[in-house]
């Protein structure tokens, strides 16, 4: 078992969870972890805010019946695994501008800091109305827009986070430029022997949990990957409405 050691609400639908796990402590920029709060509850990915020894932290927002669990139950993990993934490409760029949506600030906060500390002039454009972390970035990043109209800025490289379909627009606003996306799939191990999490890159199968989540988003088939973003809408949906109702009745009984 992995302790929480602090949670702290941001709102109703989002918390930061500091876990006590000895192995995510060699976490790289832009790896992500597997949480699963008990035995027979469903693994969640979620990116890594940041590491510290012995520990780490995550951002966490309620869209589905696992994420709200966290938020409202978690006090333990019976499962973390990690840290997963490829570390974000850092490169040799001087000017980077990270586009997010809702929980996508918090892969980039994490991949924004390593950059900082390298001394790349950083830039975020975060989309969507909800906007957390917003003092956090304020101090990493050196100018920060909120906005939900896209526009160019002038910078060696683009970054996004949160949405596929954002990642999906940066392609066309950015031509001509390089533009690294996290993707977003769903994931059952996170060690590439499901194939749940596959993306076509330049018309080839990788996997998102072992040769991303980073990709270059011009060679991303992104119609393809949106699509099959939805396939479990409805199973979600009905899936949380039941917690949601049982949550309900553990507080009448209380």
């Amino acid at each position: 078992m992995h302790p929480i050691v602090e949670k702290v609400k941001l709102s109703e639908k989002a918390c930061l969870l500091k876990i006590k796990a000895e192995h995510i402590s060699r976490a790289m920029p832009g790896q992500f972890v597997m949480l699963q709060h008990r035995e027979t509850s469903e693994p969640v990915p979620l990116s890594i805010l940041e590491v510290s020894e012995g520990y780490f932290t995550c951002f966490v927002k309620g869209v589905g019946k696992s994420t709200l669990e966290l938020i409202e139950e978690a006090e333990n993990l019976f499962y973390v695994a990690g840290p997963l993934g490829k570390p974000f490409p850092l490169g040799h760029y001087r000017k980077v501008a990270f586009y997010t949506h809702s929980w996508g600030i918090a892969p980039a906060l994490n991949v924004a800091k390593a950059l900082k500390a390298q001394g790349k002039e950083l830039l975020l454009f975060h989309t969507s109305e909800d906007f957390y972390l917003q003092e956090e970035a304020g101090r990493v990043f050196d100018e920060v827009i909120h906005d939900g109209e896209l526009r160019a800025l002038h910078v060696d490289l683009v970054a996004s986070a949160g949405s596929n379909r954002l990642s999906k627009r940066l392609t066309s606003i950015y031509s001509q430029k390089p533009v690294i996306s996290m993707v977003n799939t769903h994931m059952l191990d996170a060690v590439g022997l499901c194939l749940v999490c596959r993306v076509l890159v330049e018309g080839k199968q990788r996997l998102a949990c072992t040769d991303g989540p980073w990709f270059e988003a011009h060679l991303v088939d992104w119609a393809n990957l949106i699509e099959r973003e939805s396939a479990y809408e409805e199973q979600e949906k009905l899936a949380l409405e039941e917690y949601r109702k049982a949550l309900r009745r553990k507080s009448l009984k209380a």
